[in-house]
């Protein structure tokens, strides 16, 4: 029989249901034995997925006992290492996708629970939202109506996007990197094509000019602040305007890296591919700058974006234009 802790959870699994009763036992059981093993957190996992009956007090139990075994339990402390991240993605989804909403919050939890976490980890769980908004299907999908036509994202979407960006970054000032950018640019390019809302347009519009500042020679501020929501707009006004809205605090926020900064920000991504043990590919220099020129066509947030920088004189200097390109976003 497949007992955690002494609680006999075969029992759960035969009637397929979870009862607030049964989470109180196990919760009990855990008080009294802290200390979770390997074994124990691949049963509980294994017991959400062949239980598709939960008590609302289910969720959070899961969430608690799985971070702690992960950040707690297995060493490093604190971290998620590219090992523990290895074994969390091929318990979550051995077929590249997140089996169920539960599972897909364990991951969020987690990721805003660890100090660090690998780059991989952090895109795999951005692409789990995009794939929903992509393809329309999925756990974060599941009882949304209309949403659930691909190309559509609401807002529940957007914030988790922000939430999955935000814990990857952390405290520091590191910018956004491209494995997340091309991520989003996937997503904006079936949105762009059905219904641009102003939550994603706000979100978009301020990681792509957190990366290309950065490849400007910016220093960055902590996430929380880049990717901050903007104040509500009115969805009538046009698109540029609610962009330049969106991006009216750049000057605050941003500033020309010094040398010593410059140093600084290297250490700290050298610390974090150290602690994570997976290395963060240094980005080519210029290459969100460079597709966008080679771009015949640049979605109309990019156009926006770019026209909002050069204006703003942040920059322009650099030499960035779009060669044969008016700021429409259509070809002149």
């Amino acid at each position: 029989m497949r007992v955690v802790k002494s609680v006999p959870v075969e029992d759960f699994e035969f009637r397929g249901s979870i009862k607030d009763s049964d989470v109180s036992r196990l919760r009990r059981a855990f008080a009294e034995d802290p200390h979770i093993h390997e074994t124990e957190a691949e049963t509980l996992l294994r017991l959400n997925r062949s239980c598709p009956i939960q008590a609302p007090s289910w969720n959070g139990f899961l969430i608690d006992a799985i971070a702690d075994y992960l950040l707690n339990h297995s060493g490093p402390e604190g971290y998620i290492t590219s090992e523990k991240s290895r074994w969390l993605v091929g318990k979550l989804a051995s077929d590249g996708w997140i089996a169920n909403r539960t599972e897909f919050d364990l991951l969020v939890a987690i990721l805003g629970r660890a100090r660090w976490f690998p780059l991989s980890l952090a895109t795999f769980a951005l692409a789990q939202v995009a794939g929903a908004v992509v393809h329309g299907f999925g756990p974060l999908r599941l009882g949304q109506g209309p949403l659930q036509m691909p190309g559509s994202i609401g807002d529940s979407e957007v914030v988790l996007m922000r939430v999955i960006l935000n814990a990857f970054g952390g405290d520091s000032a590191l910018p956004l990197t491209r494995p997340e950018i091309e991520i989003l640019i996937g997503v904006n390019k079936v949105v762009g094509a059905r219904s641009m809302t102003p939550a994603w347009a706000d979100l978009f519009a301020k990681a792509m000019a957190n990366a290309l500042l950065a490849e400007h020679g910016f220093a960055v501020p902590p996430r929380v602040v880049a990717l901050r929501p903007a104040a509500p707009i009115a969805e009538e006004m046009p698109l540029t305007d609610q962009i330049d809205a969106m991006l009216g605090n750049l000057r605050l926020d941003y500033h020309l890296q010094t040398v010593e900064e410059r140093a600084l920000a290297r250490l700290e991504r050298q610390r974090i591919e150290i602690v994570t043990g997976e290395e963060i590919v240094a980005d080519d220099t210029d290459w969100l700058t460079q597709r966008l020129r080679e771009s015949r066509q640049p979605s109309a947030v990019e156009a926006a974006v770019l026209a909002h920088l050069e204006r703003d004189c942040l920059i322009g200097d650099h030499g960035l234009a779009l060669a044969g390109i008016g700021w429409s976003g259509y070809a002149a």
